[in-house]
Protein backbone atom coordinates (compact mmCIF):
# COMPACT_ATOMS: atom_id res chain seq x y z
CA UNK A 1 0.00 0.00 0.00
CA UNK A 2 1.05 3.59 -0.51
CA UNK A 3 2.77 5.41 1.70
CA UNK A 4 0.90 8.09 3.94
CA UNK A 5 1.02 11.20 2.37
CA UNK A 6 3.95 13.26 4.79
CA UNK A 7 3.72 16.88 5.75
CA UNK A 8 5.70 18.91 3.20
CA UNK A 9 6.87 22.40 2.33
CA UNK A 10 6.49 24.03 -0.49
CA UNK A 11 7.90 26.24 -2.60
CA UNK A 12 7.63 28.79 -5.86
CA UNK A 13 6.54 27.26 -9.61
CA UNK A 14 9.19 26.32 -11.53
CA UNK A 15 10.78 29.31 -13.17
CA UNK A 16 10.04 30.15 -16.33
CA UNK A 17 6.32 28.47 -16.89
CA UNK A 18 3.41 30.15 -18.07
CA UNK A 19 1.46 31.29 -15.58
CA UNK A 20 -1.49 29.54 -17.44
CA UNK A 21 0.19 26.57 -17.63
CA UNK A 22 0.90 26.53 -13.66
CA UNK A 23 -2.65 27.06 -12.78
CA UNK A 24 -3.62 23.80 -14.86
CA UNK A 25 -0.85 21.84 -13.13
CA UNK A 26 -1.94 23.46 -9.71
CA UNK A 27 -5.88 22.23 -9.54
CA UNK A 28 -4.72 18.67 -10.96
CA UNK A 29 -2.57 18.46 -7.43
CA UNK A 30 -5.43 19.94 -5.52
CA UNK A 31 -7.70 17.16 -6.37
CA UNK A 32 -4.69 14.48 -6.06
CA UNK A 33 -3.63 15.55 -2.84
CA UNK A 34 -7.00 15.97 -1.29
CA UNK A 35 -7.17 11.87 -3.10
CA UNK A 36 -3.82 10.90 -1.45
CA UNK A 37 -4.61 12.84 2.06
CA UNK A 38 -8.01 11.37 2.42
CA UNK A 39 -7.15 7.58 1.43
CA UNK A 40 -3.57 7.06 2.38
CA UNK A 41 -1.79 7.35 -0.81
CA UNK A 42 1.87 8.95 -1.64
CA UNK A 43 0.76 11.33 -4.05
CA UNK A 44 3.88 10.81 -5.67
CA UNK A 45 2.98 7.71 -6.78
CA UNK A 46 -0.47 8.46 -7.02
CA UNK A 47 0.80 11.35 -9.92
CA UNK A 48 2.68 7.96 -11.61
CA UNK A 49 -0.08 5.47 -11.61
CA UNK A 50 -2.65 8.03 -13.23
CA UNK A 51 0.35 8.48 -16.29
CA UNK A 52 0.12 4.59 -16.46
CA UNK A 53 -4.08 4.53 -16.29
CA UNK A 54 -3.77 7.14 -19.28
CA UNK A 55 -1.31 5.22 -21.65
CA UNK A 56 -2.59 1.79 -20.52
CA UNK A 57 -6.71 2.60 -20.02
CA UNK A 58 -5.97 1.11 -16.70
CA UNK A 59 -4.13 0.80 -13.85
CA UNK A 60 -4.45 -1.50 -10.80
CA UNK A 61 -1.90 -2.08 -8.13
CA UNK A 62 -1.52 -2.58 -4.18
CA UNK A 63 -5.56 -1.75 -3.71
CA UNK A 64 -5.78 0.73 -6.01
CA UNK A 65 -7.15 0.83 -9.75
CA UNK A 66 -7.79 4.08 -12.05
CA UNK A 67 -9.99 3.37 -15.05
CA UNK A 68 -9.71 5.56 -18.23
CA UNK A 69 -13.41 6.11 -18.78
CA UNK A 70 -14.41 8.98 -21.16
CA UNK A 71 -11.94 10.31 -23.92
CA UNK A 72 -12.48 13.31 -26.06
CA UNK A 73 -10.50 16.24 -27.62
CA UNK A 74 -9.70 18.17 -24.92
CA UNK A 75 -10.49 15.88 -21.80
CA UNK A 76 -9.67 12.27 -20.45
CA UNK A 77 -11.64 11.33 -17.44
CA UNK A 78 -10.49 8.89 -14.42
CA UNK A 79 -12.26 6.56 -12.21
CA UNK A 80 -10.38 5.88 -9.18
CA UNK A 81 -11.12 2.92 -7.23
CA UNK A 82 -9.09 1.91 -3.47
CA UNK A 83 -10.13 -1.97 -2.55
CA UNK A 84 -12.93 -2.21 -5.51
CA UNK A 85 -14.83 0.79 -4.61
CA UNK A 86 -15.04 4.14 -5.98
CA UNK A 87 -13.34 6.77 -4.30
CA UNK A 88 -13.28 9.77 -6.85
CA UNK A 89 -13.79 10.54 -10.35
CA UNK A 90 -12.05 13.75 -12.32
CA UNK A 91 -11.08 14.72 -15.70
CA UNK A 92 -7.69 16.35 -16.56
CA UNK A 93 -6.85 18.49 -19.75
CA UNK A 94 -4.99 16.62 -22.24
CA UNK A 95 -2.56 19.57 -22.72
CA UNK A 96 -1.60 18.10 -19.77
CA UNK A 97 -1.17 14.46 -20.21
CA UNK A 98 0.20 15.04 -23.54
CA UNK A 99 3.27 17.32 -21.50
CA UNK A 100 6.85 15.33 -22.10
CA UNK A 101 7.55 13.13 -18.90
CA UNK A 102 4.40 14.10 -16.59
CA UNK A 103 5.38 12.99 -13.78
CA UNK A 104 8.70 14.33 -13.23
CA UNK A 105 6.91 17.67 -14.07
CA UNK A 106 4.42 17.38 -11.44
CA UNK A 107 6.65 15.64 -9.08
CA UNK A 108 9.00 19.30 -9.07
CA UNK A 109 5.36 21.15 -9.10
CA UNK A 110 3.73 19.70 -6.68
CA UNK A 111 5.86 21.85 -4.68
CA UNK A 112 3.83 24.87 -5.52
CA UNK A 113 0.80 24.22 -3.15
CA UNK A 114 0.79 23.85 0.53
CA UNK A 115 -1.02 20.80 1.40
CA UNK A 116 -1.54 21.89 4.79
CA UNK A 117 -4.28 24.02 3.02
CA UNK A 118 -5.99 21.76 1.40
CA UNK A 119 -5.82 18.81 4.16
CA UNK A 120 -8.47 20.62 6.61
CA UNK A 121 -11.25 18.64 5.97
CA UNK A 122 -14.63 20.33 6.36
CA UNK A 123 -17.27 19.09 8.77
CA UNK A 124 -19.49 16.07 6.76
CA UNK A 125 -22.58 17.63 6.08
CA UNK A 126 -25.83 15.70 5.79
CA UNK A 127 -27.20 14.74 2.82
CA UNK A 128 -30.73 15.43 1.73
CA UNK A 129 -33.78 13.63 -0.03
CA UNK A 130 -34.38 14.60 -3.28
CA UNK A 131 -38.02 15.23 -1.53
CA UNK A 132 -36.65 17.35 0.73
CA UNK A 133 -35.52 19.86 -1.25
CA UNK A 134 -37.53 23.20 -1.40
CA UNK A 135 -36.76 26.44 -3.41
CA UNK A 136 -33.88 28.68 -2.38
CA UNK A 137 -31.85 25.80 -0.83
CA UNK A 138 -27.87 26.09 -0.46
CA UNK A 139 -25.14 24.09 0.53
CA UNK A 140 -27.60 20.59 -0.59
CA UNK A 141 -25.61 17.38 -0.87
CA UNK A 142 -27.55 14.87 -2.22
CA UNK A 143 -27.04 11.02 -3.15
CA UNK A 144 -29.01 10.08 -6.58
CA UNK A 145 -29.54 7.97 -9.77
CA UNK A 146 -28.74 9.52 -13.32
CA UNK A 147 -32.61 8.27 -14.67
CA UNK A 148 -32.61 9.97 -18.30
CA UNK A 149 -30.65 12.41 -20.18
CA UNK A 150 -31.07 15.24 -22.41
CA UNK A 151 -28.93 16.14 -25.93
CA UNK A 152 -26.79 19.03 -24.59
CA UNK A 153 -27.50 22.10 -26.50
CA UNK A 154 -25.36 25.41 -26.94
CA UNK A 155 -26.16 28.70 -25.68
CA UNK A 156 -25.01 31.78 -24.76
CA UNK A 157 -24.68 32.95 -21.48
CA UNK A 158 -24.80 36.39 -19.43
CA UNK A 159 -21.49 36.60 -19.75
CA UNK A 160 -21.48 36.84 -23.60
CA UNK A 161 -19.95 33.34 -24.09
CA UNK A 162 -21.20 29.86 -25.22
CA UNK A 163 -21.13 26.96 -23.26
CA UNK A 164 -23.15 23.53 -23.64
CA UNK A 165 -26.20 22.81 -20.82
CA UNK A 166 -27.92 19.68 -20.86
CA UNK A 167 -30.70 19.05 -17.77
CA UNK A 168 -30.81 15.49 -16.64
CA UNK A 169 -32.98 13.73 -14.16
CA UNK A 170 -31.87 12.05 -10.71
CA UNK A 171 -34.11 10.43 -8.64
CA UNK A 172 -33.84 8.72 -5.46
CA UNK A 173 -36.79 6.53 -3.22
CA UNK A 174 -38.57 10.05 -2.36
CA UNK A 175 -38.68 11.40 -6.21
CA UNK A 176 -37.04 13.10 -8.63
CA UNK A 177 -35.64 16.27 -9.83
CA UNK A 178 -33.90 18.08 -12.70
CA UNK A 179 -30.16 18.48 -12.48
CA UNK A 180 -28.62 21.09 -14.63
CA UNK A 181 -25.34 20.39 -16.06
CA UNK A 182 -22.54 22.22 -17.90
CA UNK A 183 -19.92 22.08 -20.33
CA UNK A 184 -17.59 19.08 -19.69
CA UNK A 185 -20.17 17.49 -16.33
CA UNK A 186 -22.20 16.49 -19.35
CA UNK A 187 -20.28 13.65 -21.01
CA UNK A 188 -18.78 12.64 -17.44
CA UNK A 189 -22.69 10.93 -16.47
CA UNK A 190 -24.28 8.50 -18.34
CA UNK A 191 -28.04 6.66 -17.57
CA UNK A 192 -28.28 4.79 -14.47
CA UNK A 193 -24.86 5.93 -12.95
CA UNK A 194 -25.18 7.00 -8.82
CA UNK A 195 -23.91 10.12 -8.64
CA UNK A 196 -23.70 12.85 -5.22
CA UNK A 197 -23.90 16.12 -5.61
CA UNK A 198 -21.84 18.30 -3.11
CA UNK A 199 -22.69 22.38 -2.28
CA UNK A 200 -25.60 22.46 -5.23
CA UNK A 201 -28.67 24.80 -4.94
CA UNK A 202 -32.24 24.77 -5.79
CA UNK A 203 -32.85 27.26 -8.31
CA UNK A 204 -36.40 27.21 -10.34
CA UNK A 205 -37.03 26.63 -13.78
CA UNK A 206 -40.08 26.65 -16.15
CA UNK A 207 -42.01 27.16 -12.53
CA UNK A 208 -40.35 23.89 -11.04
CA UNK A 209 -37.33 23.02 -8.70
CA UNK A 210 -34.12 22.73 -10.40
CA UNK A 211 -30.92 21.75 -8.77
CA UNK A 212 -27.93 23.12 -9.74
CA UNK A 213 -24.30 22.47 -9.15
CA UNK A 214 -22.65 26.31 -9.62
CA UNK A 215 -18.86 27.19 -9.63
CA UNK A 216 -18.29 26.11 -5.49
CA UNK A 217 -20.46 22.82 -5.77
CA UNK A 218 -19.35 19.81 -7.06
CA UNK A 219 -20.71 16.26 -9.34
CA UNK A 220 -18.99 12.39 -8.21
CA UNK A 221 -19.90 9.15 -9.73
CA UNK A 222 -20.45 6.66 -6.76
CA UNK A 223 -21.43 3.80 -8.61
CA UNK A 224 -21.45 3.33 -12.47
CA UNK A 225 -23.54 2.29 -14.61
CA UNK A 226 -22.92 -1.01 -15.57
CA UNK A 227 -20.75 -1.75 -18.80
CA UNK A 228 -22.95 -2.96 -21.47
CA UNK A 229 -20.71 -6.03 -23.50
Amino acid sequence: MFNSLKNNTFKENIRGRPKGRSNLYKNLLKSIVLIARKHDFNPILLIEAIVQAWKNKTYSKNGLKIVLRHLDQDLATFLFYKEGKIISQFPIKLEILQTHDLARMLKLNIQSIKTSKYAKRKPTQKHKKIGELRFGMKGVNVKAKIIDTTPKKLVITRFGTQSYVSNVTIADETGTIKLSLWNNQIDKVHIDDEVEINNGYVSSFSGEPQLRIGRKGAISIINPAPTVT
